[in-house]
């Protein structure tokens, strides 16, 4: 499970988390364009990208806004429902063919309650998806457009290829037509 073996490389994995995530966890394939959570849902499965594609957006004046890209080794959730327990203000959405492996955060918790190396390793996971979070808001409050471009180009260099243009304008917040000229640009 390439789980286990990503978490392997951070912290230790005792018996009962090779248990839990054995017998607690799913691994599915969802097809391009298949929503794996809804707006204004309760849903509170935290997902691990194995292979694929994923982002979260949500609607605003018709149109369809994109905040996040999720590739491989990747984990994301509803944040506002798993911590807050209130209806998610999120899609998420496949956006190639995707094998995902979820599990129930509140099972999840019980994990971290009885296993310290698992307790240990959630810590670490939600240091980096606050650190990730701080980024993000970051480069949306201080960045230039082509700043901005640039830093997604770094850390997923191949979301331009993988993504709709449409998509990645609206996650920079920037319009198409200003992202086809940064693009020239580059």
């Amino acid at each position: 499970m390439k789980l286990l073996e990503k978490i392997s490389k951070y912290s230790i994995i005792d018996e009962v988390t090779e248990d839990f995530f054995r017998n607690e966890t799913q691994t599915k394939t969802f097809q391009k364009g298949e929503l794996l959570s809804q707006q204004n849902t309760y849903n509170r499965n935290v997902y691990y990208m194995e292979k694929g594609l994923a982002r979260t957006f949500y609607f605003e004046k018709g149109k369809d806004i994109t905040t996040n890209f999720y590739s491989e080794e990747k984990s994301f959730a509803n944040i506002d429902t798993v911590f807050n327990n209130v209806p998610s203000y999120y899609n998420i959405e496949t956006l190639e063919e995707s094998i995902v492996t979820f599990c129930d955060y509140k099972k999840l918790e019980e994990l971290c309650s009885i296993s310290l190396p698992s307790a240990n390793f959630s810590r670490f996971l939600l240091g980096n998806l606050m650190t990730q979070m701080t980024k993000r808001i970051n480069s949306l409050q201080h960045m230039t457009a082509k700043e901005k471009y640039i830093q997604l180009l770094e850390e997923n260099p191949n979301i331009i290829l993988r993504a709709p243009l449409g998509m990645i304008a609206t996650y920079l917040g920037i319009s198409q037509e200003t992202l086809s000229r940064i693009r020239s640009e580059i």
